[in-house]
């Protein structure tokens, strides 16, 4: 039952509508005033670009062609790292109604310059480009030119430049509305929808393929062929078995050819003096094993490295950790079957493509500041499935580990579940995680085309944070967090996840807002939704929304939506669903004019989140009726 309120606080709220009413109108734009003209790069809105493809193309100095748009609805400049992104935005559907019509469009002008693209293709210039407006660009498609996201559209403000280009980088030149018909395939999220099943289909296969390195024929046995578990490894013909019976083995591991190494009931303890059992060889399978006696170095010495490449101190600093396995430059280890006790890592894999980990146990730090990663992943995808992983850092740590898939496993009292790091076109799938300092799953850096599916996080801080584009994140439960979910990432699908009994529910963050939300549950979260700056961000697509508790109360429809739309960061609806006073007041007169001028002015859409056809049931009813059920549950006991 929702407690009513005094006649104080129902002026009161109406007073915050009334304020906010002239606040907003004074952010009208005009639309009149003089064309704008081009701002440096660095002071737009930037999008189009992961951090991953920024830091290669700054760091082999490849020029990367930029768009900047002035919208007549929008305070921020808009700027795309990339033309093909800048026309896939102009052109989509709904744009234009979301941010005004383009009053000016400037892209990078390569004239009067010496670029070229060089061995690789990669765009180069002696000197930054200027800026001329597009319209009277003309551009070069379809050649050799690349930046490190693909193909490159290199515009020129005279077309003689444009021709000269073509004769060394080849392509042809075209006009801007030509150019405004072609499509470019950036994987929008309801594509990544679409890769999820390949996507566990391929992490199958990686996973069979890899477990055929556990079961070799016998060919050393500890204690009866070699003394130690190091002499049996180097006595043991490749593509052979090394049986390790039970007992305790005090030493580290070196194996440098592809073998089994099989110790159920076997403990190997490292002595507290590095990594316990490191593995440079292909089709490697460790199993069995506890493991113990890990050294607690958890961050390499970066001043070591001989990489020059960007990200050579990460990799150095957080692949030399000590770990119960290490494994370099080794396709298709296979680690399964381990408990690991460790004050730094369980498992580092440093270009390792088709590692597998499962059915692995990693019992970090209590305090996750003194501990590190459960597993660390860099440079190649990788499968962590069915494991645990109790405190520590990070349960699984990515770094430009595309492609990766980490699924059912369980996640218990570290900073972070799932962390990647310029990694795109990953799955995180059906993953619990309870108790995590900071977050169940958070995606850093723009990458892209991540699946976020089928995850639980409860009694988190925060349950999943994310930041790119084009990705998918659906099914999703989160309970009893701080800020159950952030949209961070741009160009997004959101779907059919369950936010419940969270201080917030979702935060919408992107200041250019172009994600599809819909089919969500928000269910008692103290706020439903929380909005940074921006334009008006509108959850709903296809004539469907999202269920809102409290939003029942809009009555009238008839059908599976309801007939009023609902603005979880309204200083009214946001209230509907914890007092009765909030539909009285949203019925007043001066509330149904400030909702009207919410959807025609401009400046009014500054920081509000609306959802034009809420659902009159929940999207996801049995999911939200087991959580009912558990809440019923844990009040009776």
């Amino acid at each position: 039952m929702r407690p009513a309120l005094t006649t104080v606080q129902v002026f009161a709220l109406l007073a915050v509508a009334l304020s906010t009413l002239v606040f907003a109108a004074s952010f009208a734009v005009d639309t009149t005033s003089a064309r704008p003209e081009p701002v440096a790069f660095d002071n737009t809105v930037q999008r189009g670009v992961t951090a991953a493809d920024e830091q290669i193309a700054r760091n082999r100095s490849i020029s990367i062609p930029r768009a900047q748009v002035f919208y007549s609805q929008y305070r921020y400049v808009v700027g795309y790292v990339g033309i093909g992104q800048a026309v896939t935005a102009l052109t989509e559907p709904g744009h234009e109604q979301q941010f005004g019509y383009p009053l000016a469009v400037y892209v990078s002008d390569y004239s009067d310059r010496p670029v070229r693209c060089g061995d690789d293709g990669s765009l180069r210039t002696a000197t930054p480009p200027d800026w001329v407006e597009a319209n009277q660009a003309h551009y070069v498609v379809d050649g050799s030119a690349r930046v490190p996201s693909g193909p490159a559209v290199v515009p020129f403000a005279d077309r003689d430049d444009a021709a000269a280009f073509t004769e060394t980088c080849g392509g042809q030149i075209i006009d801007w509305e030509t150019l405004k018909t072609y499509s470019f395939d950036l994987k929008q999220a309801a594509a990544v929808r679409e890769q999820v099943g390949p996507r566990r289909s391929g992490a199958d296969a990686t996973v069979q393929a890899a477990r055929q390195h556990r079961n070799r024929p016998v060919s050393v046995e500890v204690g009866t062929d070699a003394p130690t578990v190091q002499a049996a490894v180097d006595a043991a013909p490749p593509n052979t078995t090394v049986v390790v019976p039970a007992g305790t083995y005090n030493e580290q591991v070196m194996i440098d050819k592809p073998l089994s190494l099989s110790g159920p009931g076997a403990t190997l303890d490292g002595g507290g003096n590095g990594t316990v059992v490191t593995v440079t060889a292909d089709r490697v399978g460790v199993t069995g094993f506890e493991i113990t006696g890990i050294g607690n170095t958890t961050v390499g010495d970066p001043t070591q490295s001989n990489d020059s490449a960007w990200d050579a101190t990460v990799t150095t600093a957080y692949g030399n950790s000590d770990a119960a396995v290490t494994g370099r430059n080794a396709s298709g280890l296979y680690v399964a079957n381990i408990t690991v006790e460790t004050p730094a890592s369980g498992v580092v894999l440093r270009r390792t493509p088709g590692a597998v980990v499962e059915n692995v146990t990693v019992n970090g730090t209590a305090d996750w500041q003194d501990g590190f990663m459960g597993v660390i992943g860099m440079h190649r995808p990788i499968v962590v499935q069915d494991s645990v992983f109790n405190g520590g850092r990070d349960g699984v740590y990515l770094h430009r580990a595309d492609g990766t898939a980490v699924r059912n496993n369980a996640f218990r009292d570290n900073r972070f579940g799932v962390h990647l790091m310029y990694t795109s076109r990953s799955l995180v799938a059906d993953n619990v995680a309870r108790g995590q300092e900071y977050a169940g799953v958070v995606v850093m850096t723009n990458p892209v085309a991540n699946a976020i599916v089928g995850n639980d996080v409860r009694h988190s801080g925060s349950g999943i944070m994310l930041a790119g584009s084009r990705s998918y994140i659906a099914h999703n439960v989160v309970v009893d967090t701080t800020q159950a979910m952030s949209t961070n990432a741009d160009r997004s699908l959101y779907e059919h996840n369950v936010l419940y009994g969270n201080d917030i529910g979702v935060r919408a963050s992107t200041v250019v807002p172009s994600n599809i939300v819909t089919d969500n549950d928000f269910i008692a979260n103290d706020r439903h939704a929380i909005s940074g700056p921006g334009p008006l961000r509108v959850y709903t697509h296809d004539g469907r929304g999202n269920y809102w508790s409290g939003a029942y109360d809009l009555t009238g429809g008839t059908g599976p939506v309801l007939a009023q739309s609902y603005s979880p960061t309204d200083s009214v609806d946001r209230r509907l669903h914890q007092t009765d006073a909030a539909v009285v007041l949203r019925a007043a007169p001066s509330v149904r004019g400030l909702r009207a001028l919410r959807g025609t002015t401009p400046g009014f859409r500054r920081g509000s989140i609306v959802d034009r056809a809420p659902l009159a049931d929940p999207a996801n009813p049995e999911t939200v009726r087991r959580l009912r059920n558990e809440t019923s549950m844990e009040g009776a006991a």
